[in-house]
C-alpha cells in the first residue's frame, strides 16, 4: 500500500504476534519501524526477521526495549527515540498480555499486570508520543471484541479491552481538533502465540462462546487492519460473525444476553456430563 510508503511507524508489542505481523506488513510496504517491546531478545529476533521484508535500501527498523507499563522509563526512552529518529507519522498500540478464568482465579496481581500493560502502557505511550505528533498523524489502538462483547472468563482481559474502546471514543474527538486520526480495532479470536497462553486456563464455557464470533487468520487480520487504517476508518471490526455477534449485543441485548446464559448452562451440562463419564 502506497500510503505507508516511507512512513515512519511506531509499534508496541512488536515482537510477537499481531505487533509482529503489522511491522512485517508495513515493512513490505515501504514504512520506516521503531518497534517496541520488553524482552531485548525477541526484539533482536524480530527484528532479524522483519529485515527480511525490506523493499527499500534506505528502509530502517529501530528496537526499543522497554516496558510500556513503566511511565518513567518509557518517557525517558520515548524522548531519546524521538530526538534521535522522529516522531511517529503512525503509533501503533499492539502490547498486551492476557488472563482468562473465573474471577476468584485470578489474583490481584495477575489482574492488575493485565490492567498495567493493556491499559495504562497504551495511555502512557499515546501521552509520550502525543505532543511531537504532527497534523495528519495515526493512532491505532489495538482493543478485542471483548472490549465490546461482555464474556464470563475474561474480568480481567475484557475488562481492560473495554476501557481501551472507551479510551479511544473519548480521546478521538479531543485529536480530532488536532488533526490527527484514531482507528480502535476489535478483532475476535486470532490464531496468535498469545491464544495458546489463554487456552490454558480458559473455563469450557468461555470456548463455546468464542466459537460464536469465530477465529481468525492473523495475516488476514493485519491486512484489513492496515487497509482501513489507510481509509482513516474509526472501529475496525474484522470477521463477518464478529460483526453479527456486536450488532446482536448492541440492537438486542435482553436477546443476546438471554442466548448467552443459555449456551453457557449447555455447555456447563455437557461438561458435567462428560466429567461423570
Amino acid at each position: 500500500m502506497d500510503y505507508y510508503k516511507n512512513k515512519h511507524v511506531y509499534i508496541t508489542g512488536g515482537s510477537s504476534g499481531i505487533g509482529l505481523e503489522i511491522a512485517r506488513k508495513l515493512f513490505s510496504y515501504g514504512a520506516n519501524l521503531t518497534i517496541i517491546a520488553r524482552n531485548s531478545a525477541k526484539l533482536e529476533d524480530a527484528r532479524q526477521d522483519i529485515e527480511k521484508f525490506k523493499v527499500f535500501p534506505q528502509q530502517f527498523i529501530r528496537c526499543l526495549s522497554v516496558d510500556v507499563a513503566n511511565n518513567n522509563e518509557l518517557s525517558c526512552v520515548i524522548s531519546q527515540e524521538i530526538k534521535e529518529s522522529e516522531a511517529p507519522d503512525i503509533l501503533i498500540n499492539s502490547a498486551g498480555i492476557i488472563a482468562c478464568d473465573y474471577l476468584g482465579n485470578i489474583s490481584y496481581e495477575t489482574f492488575d499486570a493485565v490492567m498495567k500493560i493493556n491499559l495504562y502502557g497504551t495511555r502512557n505511550m499515546i501521552a509520550q508520543a502525543l505532543p511531537a505528533m504532527k497534523q495528519g498523524s495515526h493512532i491505532v489502538i489495538i482493543s478485542s471484541m471483548a472490549g465490546l462483547v461482555g464474556m464470563c472468563g475474561y474480568t480481567a482481559y475484557g475488562t481492560s479491552k473495554f476501557a481501551l474502546v472507551g479510551l479511544a471514543e473519548c480521546l478521538r474527538g479531543e485529536l480530532k481538533q488536532k488533526g490527527i486520526y484514531l482507528t480502535v480495532v476489535c478483532p475476535p479470536e486470532i490464531d496468535t502465540p498469545m491464544l495458546l497462553d489463554e487456552m490454558k486456563t480458559m473455563p469450557y464455557e468461555s470456548r463455546i462462546l468464542k466459537n460464536m464470533a469465530g477465529q481468525l487468520k492473523l495475516e488476514s487480520v493485519v491486512t484489513n487492519i492496515l487497509r482501513n487504517v489507510a481509509r482513516k476508518k474509526f472501529m475496525v471490526m474484522p470477521g463477518l460473525r464478529a460483526k453479527w455477534l456486536w450488532l446482536t449485543q448492541r440492537f438486542t441485548p435482553s436477546l443476546f444476553r438471554l442466548s448467552s446464559d443459555m449456551i453457557t448452562k449447555w455447555a456447563l451440562s455437557r461438561k458435567s456430563a462428560s466429567s461423570d463419564g
